[in-house]
């Protein structure tokens, strides 16, 4: 009998309408970031890097990091094939909030040469936004670094794969509610 007055007064209190029950879920985030050797008639003239950096950016390390991930078996075909190069591997888990953006996080490489964000978006549905750029070994005619840019915002189904597309490198990622 209590319970079902405890209910009562918290559905008449708006309680299971407030943003503390409403907040969002846990969601484990897996990237893998490559370059590709595919032959590109495409002519790439970003010489400056250019992502417009969110306010809230958090580093990927403060991020608790999952027990177990799903694309070992992806990263170890791309390290067998010589077309492709796996430069970054990373997962965490994340809150992701009910409705609007998520905080962006920081993804970069060890030697720096890959660098952006990553963040997930919750409106009529779940949203992955890529923002990441890549610094090209070879530079242009003048010796300016070429950058490389994949900035894209993808609509997800959760605990599905998706490859995000670029000339010269790619994203497999995955988006699982844990």
């Amino acid at each position: 009998m209590m319970k079902i007055i405890a209910y009562s007064l918290a559905a008449m209190l708006g309680l299971f309408n407030s943003p503390l029950l409403a907040e969002g879920s846990e969601y484990q985030i897996e990237l893998i970031v490559f370059s590709q050797k595919m032959h590109n008639t495409e002519v790439f003239d970003q010489t400056s890097r250019s992502i417009h950096w969110p306010s809230d950016l958090t580093e990927l390390s403060a991020y608790r990091q999952p027990e177990n991930t799903t694309l070992d078996d992806s990263y170890a075909a791309l390290s067998k094939d010589s077309a492709y190069r796996p430069i970054l591997s990373a997962a965490w888990v994340q809150p992701v909030v009910a409705v609007g953006l998520s905080a962006a996080v920081h993804i970069q490489s060890s030697d720096g040469n890959l660098n952006g964000y990553v963040r997930m978006q919750q409106d009529q549905g779940l949203q992955m936004v890529v923002d990441l750029e890549l610094g090209s070994d070879l530079g242009d005619d003048s010796g300016n670094e070429v950058v490389y840019r994949l900035n894209e915002k993808r609509p997800i189904k959760p605990g599905e794969t998706y490859y995000l597309d670029h000339p010269k490198f790619g994203v497999v990622a995955k988006v699982s509610p844990l």
